[in-house]
């Protein structure tokens, strides 16, 4: 409780939440000494590459009437990756 105090007075309402504060503490009390998130199973954190901006694009040009869900399960990405990257082009000349 009392490292949750020093984090709440530190930063105030931007301080991590309780439950987290529990897992870090017990984290460090196994010896866990790095910061860095666990690698964990699943698609990546970011599939914005340049790589797949132009597949989106290309599957786009192809069919004018693909949704975004479809093209982002043709490409296996995620709905707001294509939304992020079709707003971006949006007003941009080929």
């Amino acid at each position: 409780m009392e490292t949750i105090e020093l984090i709440n007075k530190a930063y105030g309402r931007a301080a991590m939440s309780r439950a987290n504060v529990y897992r870090w503490y017990a984290g460090i009390q196994d010896g866990r000494e790095d910061v860095k998130d666990d690698a964990r199973s699943g698609r990546p954190s970011t599939a914005r590459t340049d790589e797949n901006v132009e597949s989106v694009r290309r599957l786009l040009t192809a069919d004018r009437r693909a949704t975004l869900q479809m093209t982002a399960d043709r490409l296996n990405i995620g709905k707001e990756t294509v939304r992020t990257d079709c707003n971006r082009r949006l007003g941009e000349k080929d």
